[in-house]
């Protein structure tokens, strides 16, 4: 005997109810879904990458903090990379390792302390040597005022198979003390404003005060030396002389000195 099932209208219309509730059922759990899906993405966007610690291990940054990296603004990302080569640069030549607990935020800004202070000692250096060249500048000048050097001669002089590089000086001492000694050198310079060679001077005959002297110092030429070379190739009037001091030593024992 075959079961008979209810035709009626009522029955019909339950069955279409309970659709339409299985429908918004799995409409709702999908959503339900992507809202969870969507706000996990929406906090995980929004967490601030400067707030992310970094591991002790600093070989490891660059894959495990890449996605941070990208996230961070051009300035901070500089600034991040900046510290992370300086202190891989450091640990190499044995420097401290990176502390527990340290951010990326925390890296960003003692990076910026760090350039702050370069930046500091790079003015005070400038300073420094401007101040020194003034101070090296004023001694010259009261050098010049108190004492002339000229050149005299400049020549090689073979013997052989040997040469020797003369070079003859002349000093006046046009101040009122007594020199005792004279230290310093010769910078040669050619009509292109290049420098030749320096040759050192040591003198210690003594000068009387508004008195004139002499001095003549030699070396052995060295052909395979450019300087010595160049040097013995200059010809009078197409070069021109500094005499850069060092010392100056008084009879009475007083000494003038010249920084460099």
């Amino acid at each position: 005997m075959l079961c008979e099932y209810p035709t009626s209208s009522k029955h019909f219309a339950y069955i279409k109810v309970f659709v339409h509730i299985d429908r918004a059922c799995r409409v709702l759990l999908m959503n339900k879904t992507l809202l969870i899906i969507f706000i996990v993405l929406i906090l995980s966007g929004c967490s601030n990458p400067r707030d992310e610690v970094v591991p002790k291990d600093i070989t490891k940054w660059e894959t495990v903090l890449k996605l941070s990296i990208t996230r961070l603004s051009p300035e901070d990302r500089k600034l991040f990379l900046g510290f992370m080569t300086r202190a891989k640069l450091e640990q190499t030549f044995g420097g401290k390792s990176i502390e527990e607990g340290l951010t990326i935020g925390r890296i960003i800004e003692q990076q910026k302390t760090w350039i702050d202070s370069e930046v500091k000692k790079e003015i005070e250096a400038r300073l420094s040597m401007g101040k020194f060249e003034a101070e090296r500048a004023a001694l010259k000048k009261v050098v010049e005022d108190l004492l002339t050097v000229t050149v005299v001669e400049l020549k090689l002089v073979k013997k052989g198979h040997t040469a020797n590089q003369i070079i003859k000086l002349a000093f006046l001492n046009k101040g009122n003390k007594d020199i005792l000694g004279i230290k310093g050198s010769i910078r040669f310079i050619d009509i292109f404003d290049n420098d030749v060679d320096t040759i050192g001077l040591r003198y210690a005959d003594g000068l009387k005060a508004g008195a004139s002297g002499g001095w003549t110092g030699s070396r052995h030429y060295n052909q395979y030396l450019e300087s010595h070379k160049a040097l013995a190739t200059l010809e009078k009037g197409k070069y021109r002389f500094q005499f850069e001091p060092e010392m100056i030593v008084f009879a009475d024992g007083g000494k003038l000195l010249v920084k460099r």
